[in-house]
């Protein structure tokens, strides 16, 4: 079976070379029971390591069953360690974590037993050697006689043709060692057993032949009985560990010592937590250097705010309203999506104040000071603590009756009530000056802004004349003081009808624009001079009028309130935009979101990307190795138990799987807490405000990139670690770990 010609093993340590055992010529043969002694130092033990492939050697020649070794690769000699050699340790070398039934369970899932076989195998193993009552056990509870059987059980189920045993009996009481003597012998019927030990007369009755070894070499090579003679080739299983049996090894050893896994898993919730902060905190300084861009068209630009219209210019409905209003990451939507370009302004004695104007309802929480707008013409001013807006008590401005003008300041577009303040930061201005108005007074402004968005025609008489709402062209502006259905007109306007003379005539008026258009007749009740402008208008100097017509307020509205054609909706945060965005566009609308239209100034994003890209990869990093050495740390603790499934013959590549699935589902559960915690700090159910600061700017697609890296990192952590781990043979690992 095995055959070993002038073999000799040497030792290297700090350049000194000792010799294990040296020109060692023996035959060993399936039925045999040999017993090697010597004395401490003599070479048995090294010779039993070469003989089970633990140990390399380094002269002569070591055949297995007819075939050289000594071009055997490690990965060769682990092959040959799980196809013909059962071990059985002095210090027994059992995973003290798992189970009786779970080591050799183990043994077989490295020899690719399946595992109906598996099932039944091992509880008649168990039976063989007196242990079936302590099959669901765990091994660190068992006493020295009991664990040793473990051990014989495991080289059993292994069912090798060669079992090697160091010092079986060493840790045993006499009671125990002569039964475990006797199983040994049993084995050897079949099987070839050789056993190293310092008290041979334990095993006087049973051995079959006797070597012994002095200072490296073989002084005596006896036997003491004949062995059956065999001929046939011993077939042994060999087979290979299945990936499910991987995977299942990776999670028990995941859980199997729960002091290692909690420190694990603290290490991969630090790798998590730190990763998402760097994100968050990236999308933090991107979205604040974005703050610095500007646009066009658009004077109200919040990072938040989506402008909606239908693509064919169709008005937006109520129901679509609703339909919009009731998504989940919506925060509000102003259909009066034209005001918020335009600012208001409110003037009274008390009350001198810009602001862009929104519905009552996107009104978040209470006032500081007062009510919320309920009567159709109440509004909510929100001003800075120390911006001068209110002038005087804030009781003299609440109930208090002021102008809301146009934005050049000429028109008074409405009277309303301030009915509450609210007070906000002074660096919180700009965008977040506004004025809170409910719908009497916002059709009033929309009214206004339509007029001066669209193309006014006026016609009167055979003479067409173009309006705009600029102070050299004819303006459409109101006054209560002209009764509906008629309109006062400049002076020069007597100059197109044939009498000279206006009053009495008809006037047309038309509006168009890229949503509607309309036209309304209007009957001339009067034209304004420098003399009854006050009488007939009654608000401003006439110099500032000479080119206006006045109509009343409601013939201004049904020439232009034409209904809502755009509106702005609100996200609850900015990067949940893109996720709104495509929800309407899900409902067949058109969207444009402001933080994809805003204009960066053109240098800015890209010095500060030179700066950010870096540091965020170099704090990548630095995560990485802290987490590795401490990881490295932790599995320190586990060099035995690599060590002890690379002796009982599983592969370097092998085991890196199964390290890598512990180290992935550590990874994926650390990764699975912080997404629970998110969530639950996202609805409030909790309040833990660093968390909410990590998830505020994390999206469905953020989560999935952030678990990747974490997966990634799990990877090449344990790739690193493998590395180390397995640098030494299985028994020089070993070694260094005694």
């Amino acid at each position: 079976m095995i055959q070993l010609k002038n073999v000799s093993k040497y030792y290297y340590s700090k350049g000194m070379i000792a010799s294990g055992i040296t020109k060692v010529n023996l035959e060993f043969d399936i039925g045999e029971f040999v017993v090697i002694t010597g004395e401490s130092g003599s070479g048995k033990s090294t010779l039993l390591n070469v003989i089970s492939g633990l140990d390399t050697y380094e002269e002569g020649e070591m055949y297995i069953e007819g075939r050289e070794t000594s071009h055997y690769t490690t990965a060769e000699f682990e092959e040959y360690r799980k196809k013909y050699i059962g071990n059985i340790f002095q210090d027994f070398n059992l995973v003290n974590s798992y189970t009786v039934y779970q080591n050799i369970e183990l043994i077989l899932w490295i020899n690719g037993v399946n595992e109906s076989e598996i099932k039944e195998r091992i509880p008649r193993i168990l039976e063989r050697v007196g242990l079936t009552e302590f099959a669901k056990t765990k091994v660190s509870k068992l006493s020295g006689g009991q664990k040793q059987r473990v051990a014989i059980a495991r080289a059993l189920a292994k069912d090798t043709a060669v079992i090697v045993a160091d010092e079986p009996t060493g840790n045993l009481d006499s009671e125990s060692a002569a039964e475990v003597v006797k199983l040994l012998s049993e084995l050897s019927k079949d099987k070839l057993v050789v056993i190293v030990t310092h008290n041979f007369d334990q095993f006087e009755d049973y051995a079959t032949r006797i070597v012994k070894m002095n200072d490296g070499r073989v002084i005596e090579d006896k036997y003491l009985s004949r062995p059956p003679e065999y001929s046939m080739r011993f077939e042994s299983e060999g087979g290979k560990i299945s990936n499910k049996n991987k995977l299942k090894l990776g999670i028990r050893n995941t859980f199997n010592i729960i002091p290692k896994f909690l420190l694990l898993l603290l290490v991969f919730v630090f790798i998590t937590f730190s990763v998402s902060a760097i994100y968050t905190n990236f999308k933090e300084s991107q979205t604040a250097a974005s703050e610095f861009g500007f646009n066009t068209f658009f004077m109200n630009y919040s990072d938040d705010r989506i402008v909606v219209k239908d693509p064919d210019n169709k008005e937006i409905t109520d129901e679509q309203m609703q339909q919009i209003s009731e998504k989940d990451s919506v925060k509000y939507a102003v259909k009066d999506d034209i005001l918020l370009d335009k600012s208001a302004y409110i003037e009274d004695d008390y009350l001198s104040f810009y602001g862009y104007a929104y519905p009552a309802e996107a009104l978040e929480g209470k006032p500081d000071v007062g009510t919320i707008p309920e009567g159709k013409n109440d509004a909510v001013v929100q001003v800075g603590k120390e911006d001068g807006a209110i002038m005087g008590e804030e009781s003299d401005v609440i109930g208090k009756k002021c102008s809301l003008m146009s934005e050049d300041g000429e028109t008074v577009l409405a009277r309303v009530r301030i009915s509450g303040i609210k007070y906000i930061s002074d660096d919180e201005l700009t965008e977040n000056s506004r004025i809170f108005l409910n719908e009497g007074a916002l059709a009033a402004m929309r009214a206004n802004a339509y007029c001066g968005l669209s193309k006014v025609k006026i016609t009167a008489g055979k003479k067409k004349l173009k309006s705009t709402q600029e102070y050299d062209s004819y303006r459409i502006l109101t006054s209560k003081k002209v009764k509906r259905g008629t309109a006062i007109v400049p002076e020069e306007f007597n100059e197109y009808y044939k009498k000279g003379k206006a009053a009495g005539q008809r006037i047309s008026i038309s509006v168009k624009n890229m949503y509607f258009s309309g036209n309304k007749l209007f009957t001339v009740r009067d034209v304004t001079t420098e003399k009854n402008y006050k009488k007939l208008i009654g608000k401003g100097a006439y110099e500032d009028h000479v080119m206006d017509c006045f109509i009343n307020p409601a013939d201004f509205s049904s020439l232009f309130e034409g209904g809502i054609y755009q509106i702005s909706v609100f996200a609850d945060n900015s990067h949940e935009v893109d996720g709104v965005s495509n929800e309407m566009i899900g409902m067949g609308l058109r969207t444009l979101p402001l933080k994809d239209a805003i204009m960066e100034f053109e240098d800015a994003e890209g010095i500060l990307d030179i700066v950010r890209i870096p540091m965020l990869a170099i704090l990548v990093v630095v995560i990485f190795f802290i987490a590795y050495f401490v990881t490295r740390l932790i599995l320190k603790s586990r060099d035995r138990y690599f060590s002890i499934v690379r002796m009982l013959g599983m592969s370097k590549k092998n085991v890196k799987r199964i390290l890598d699935i512990e180290i992935l589902t550590v990874g994926t559960l650390a990764f699975a807490l912080f997404v629970l915690f998110g969530q639950i700090v996202s609805h409030d159910i909790i309040q833990i405000e660093y968390i909410k600061y990590l998830v505020e700017y994390l999206t469905l697609r953020e989560y999935a990139a952030i678990y990747l890296v974490i997966i990634l990192m799990a990877y090449l952590i344990s790739s690193r670690a493998a590395r180390k781990l397995f640098t030494a043979s299985a028994m020089g690992a070993y070694r260094g770990e005694a």
